[in-house]
């Protein structure tokens, strides 16, 4: 009587064992779902080491000399970008982009602006929202809430609709003219500022006018951020260093189909 109530628990707890266990095909499905939410770049392509992407420079969407363009091209510019099938990354894909050679797309691209003007606001964002497109606008410190610049206001509502804001240092002096100390003041200060003001961890940092030395390179490690972008011509690689990275310069007067051609052309 007790061996056959023994063997009638165990027969019951192994019913109940396969009931509980869960399906191999399943309890994949779950997991590659699982890290797919945690990691979206999981699903990412993997491409040719190492990955190159273009990172556009802008400054102001006006008129007036060679660092502003007119809101019409720019506009041509995103329309060009979107009917050919660019995916538009925010700096934290870029980064991954470039240390991990995955890309969202076979086209990505990175769109900056830099010293953060307010037609950066007024003219480029309701065009960057018009296309669904995400884009990083590198703000000087001191400039913020100055004549012709962002407010925080502004970039708040653009940070939360996929405009990143990155630094342009503080004071926007070119760094190679300072002493290490001085550099590594001019990137933590704007790192700090824009890191409590937009409850972020702000990764990216545009030299100002494009000025660096190998000095600079040191301290914008240290000073915390991932990448750093330069105006050296052509598209960005990892093996141009990760803060030494090219832009590729957008001037006016360049069509919606000179614009791609020198898109396509800089990752050749």
């Amino acid at each position: 009587m007790l061996m056959g109530m023994l063997y009638g628990c165990s027969s019951h707890e192994a019913k109940g064992e396969e009931k509980t266990e869960p399906n191999t095909a399943q309890k994949a499905a779950k997991q590659s779902k699982q890290q797919a939410e945690h990691d979206p770049s999981s699903k990412w392509i993997k491409v040719k080491s190492p990955a190159r992407i273009p990172i556009l420079m802008y400054h102001s969407i006006s008129t007036g000399n060679s660092l502003r363009v007119p809101e019409a091209e720019f506009r041509g510019h995103m329309k060009w970008l979107k009917d050919n099938g660019y995916y538009t990354l925010t700096p934290e894909e870029a980064y991954i982009v470039l240390t991990q050679d995955k890309m969202p797309s076979e086209k990505c691209v990175l769109i900056t602006f830099d010293d953060g003007y307010t037609d950066n606001f007024e003219k480029a964002y309701p065009i960057l929202k018009d296309y669904e497109m995400k884009a990083t606008i590198f703000m000087i410190g001191k400039s913020v809430g100055r004549k012709n610049h962002l407010t925080e206001s502004q970039m708040k509502e653009m940070a939360e609709h996929g405009i990143a804001i990155e630094s342009h240092t503080i004071n926007h002096v070119e760094l190679n003219g300072l002493a290490p100390e001085q550099q590594l003041s001019e990137m933590t200060r704007s790192k700090t500022l824009f890191d409590g003001m937009l409850q972020q961890n702000t990764t990216m940092l545009s030299y100002p006018v494009g000025r660096y030395n190998a000095e600079t390179l040191k301290q914008a490690e240290k000073a915390g951020y991932q990448m750093a972008v330069t105006t050296e011509p052509g598209a960005a690689a990892r093996d141009q260093g990760m803060y030494a990275l090219h832009r590729v310069r957008i001037s006016p007067g360049m069509s919606p189909d000179a614009f791609g051609r020198m898109v396509e052309h800089s990752i050749q």
